[in-house]
């Protein structure tokens, strides 16, 4: 069996850079998640400004049927 075993070198091992497209698609899907975050709030005060304005629409129109 002592005749199997063998010295290994040692390596020093280098570290691996990113390329470049990497980091600038990690950029980009940063930014499109932000842009996406942004809209959603967006699109939940949008619903939220419709809702009110019908409710509010709603409350007048019962007014105006209670009156007449």
């Amino acid at each position: 069996m002592p005749d199997k075993v063998v010295t290994l070198k040692n390596r020093v091992v280098q570290p691996v850079l990113p390329q470049a497209a990497d980091v600038w698609h990690a950029q980009i899907n940063q930014r499109l998640a932000a842009i996406e975050r942004m809209l959603r709030r967006l699109e939940w005060q949008i619903w939220a400004l419709c809702c009110g304005a019908m409710a509010v629409l709603g409350l007048h129109l019962a007014q105006f049927l209670q009156v007449h």
